[in-house]
């Protein structure tokens, strides 16, 4: 079966043999109440389609979290999801500045030392100011991989997951390698390039021991040498860190860090960290946490720099979750952060619902091209009817006014999840860290059986109208479409939780 984006890119009314037959009428009782207007504007949907993986065929991600991924290129999908900011972590080699595989014993998987020879500088002994010292080839594919299908490279600076987490010897030569390493991709140094990649993360969540076993103040000098580093080789790059893994976590890592890089006038263009939902599942999660992180920032003096979340997905210990649960998980916590203090995400690990034998993506994949299919719809349209408890519900409009697309997405908190935590809100990972999580919350789901949903329009245009859906029996198939005219489109469905449903609407004439 084609994808429903290549339907959609060769022309909305072409008809795939559903013969234009009406959606059939629904009892209202238990669907949810929608409202779009599509006559009120609220903004313009910014570049918000970030990921990690890149999708060239040799970037598979092999590591212990994808041990023997399908070796396809995704480029094509990834162009269909609108990907447009591809963090480099975790390619096991590419992307790594002195991996030092093979000597970490701190994973239950080990990565072989043989990847050592994909870093970018693999003998620590050799003389950063001399060419050769250098194996660029591994990274630049990546790098290449990334801009091919129109994306931003977020590089990170530092190592993959099961790399020795040991803090770098020389923080000075280090730091020379890193200046050496933006002038190859920025100024064009040794057979480079001018990319001019904006986006420098200095490490990846230093802490977390399982990526860094120094101190804190450890840390300050290593970001404080790299940033000025990489501002000497290219002015106009933009720096941030510190990629922390528990942000509610006060401290060393968060309020420290601050007041170190204030104090010493270091650059903080955007702070970066990272959650998955440990014992909660809920979407809302993220936005919450963003609303704390911002006012702290603004307090230690970074009011103008961003905050990115570039990692993120659901809790890594849940295995009940299906893959529509996984896909509407996605889909509600992409629509909140739209309206939360985000300004970048980068979803983990987003290649690997793009990666299969028969070049179809799950349902998490499809739902990302859902979300990036409204890059065609990009004015914001007044909508009602959503919550923040996990149905959410977004709506754009084309610069031409003749398509309106919704993207509905009902997700469930499992009941597992609801209520405060019998053992408070600190939870204990055995022989890796504690973490401090948001209290849970405590609701009762309703009305979300499907929706009734109602589409204000401008004119009693003749519309096409498709309905495009993803759920545990439904992975993106087109389920209806029809022909409405009048000033208003109504459409009644059921759509139990975990659903996607991805609504085009055409003008005619």
């Amino acid at each position: 079966m084609k994808p429903p984006y290549i339907f959609l890119r060769v022309g909305l009314a072409f008809c795939i043999g559903l013969g234009g037959a009406v959606l059939a009428q629904t009892d209202a009782a238990g669907l949810r109440g929608i409202t779009v207007d599509a006559t009120i504007t609220v903004g313009a949907l910014r570049p918000f389609s970030g990921i990690h993986g890149a999708p060239a065929a040799e970037f598979t991600g092999r590591g212990p979290r994808d041990a023997q991924p399908a070796m396809v290129d995704i480029s094509a999908d990834y162009r269909a999801a609108r990907i447009d900011l591809i963090r480099t972590h975790d390619e096991f080699g590419p992307g790594d500045i002195d991996a030092q595989f093979g000597a970490a014993a701190n994973l239950p998987v080990a990565i072989p030392a043989s990847r050592n020879e994909l870093t970018i500088f693999p003998d620590m002994t050799a003389d950063p100011e001399n060419p050769s010292s250098y194996h660029f080839e591994p990274t630049d594919r990546l790098i290449a991989s990334i801009k091919s299908v129109g994306a931003e490279p977020l590089f990170r600076v530092g190592r993959s997951i099961g790399a020795a987490a040991d803090p770098p010897a020389d923080l000075d030569k280090y730091a020379e390698i890193v200046r050496h390493v933006v002038l190859h991709y920025n100024k064009g140094w040794d057979k480079g390039f001018r990319y001019r990649i904006r986006y420098w993360e200095i490490w990846n969540e230093p802490d977390f021991r399982v990526f860094w076993t120094g101190s804190p103040q450890l840390f300050y000098a290593l970001y404080d040498k790299a940033a000025r580093a990489i501002k000497a080789a290219d002015r106009d790059a933009l720096v941030g860190g510190p990629t922390i893994s528990k942000p509610l976590d006060a401290g060393a890592y968060r309020e420290g860090f601050l007041d170190y890089v204030r104090s010493n006038r270091l650059p903080l263009d955007f702070f970066s960290w990272h959650l998955y939902t440990l014992d909660s599942n809920d979407p809302y999660n993220f936005v919450t946490i963003a609303r704390q992180l911002r006012p702290i920032l603004d307090a230690h003096g970074f009011g103008s720099t961003k905050t990115f979340l570039d990692e993120w997905n659901v809790d890594l210990f849940d295995r009940d979750m299906s893959a529509a649960a996984r896909a509407s998980f996605a889909v509600s916590s992409l629509i909140y952060m739209l309206s939360g203090p985000i300004d970048k995400q980068a979803y983990y690990r987003g290649d690997t619902s793009f990666r299969h034998p028969n070049a179809e993506p799950d349902a998490v994949g499809h739902a990302l091209i859902a979300f990036g299919s409204l890059k065609s719809t990009p004015v914001l349209l007044r909508t009602s009817g959503g919550d923040d408890a996990g149905f959410a519900v977004v709506a754009g409009r084309s610069p031409d006014q003749r398509v309106v697309q919704i993207l509905i997405s009902n997700y469930q908190i499992a009941p597992k999840y609801l209520g405060p935590r019998p053992n408070g809100d600190v939870m204990h990972i055995p022989n890796i860290m504690d973490i401090r999580l948001l209290p849970r919350r405590t609701f009762t789901y309703h009305d979300n059986g499907g929706y009734d949903l109602t589409v204000n329009l401008a004119g009693p245009a003749k519309r096409e109208v498709k309905r495009y859906r993803i759920t545990d029996a439904s992975n993106f198939a087109l389920v209806d479409q029809s022909v409405q005219t009048g000033p208003a489109v109504h459409l009644q469905a059921a759509l139990p939780p975990p659903g996607i449903e991805f609504i085009v609407i055409t003008a005619m004439n």
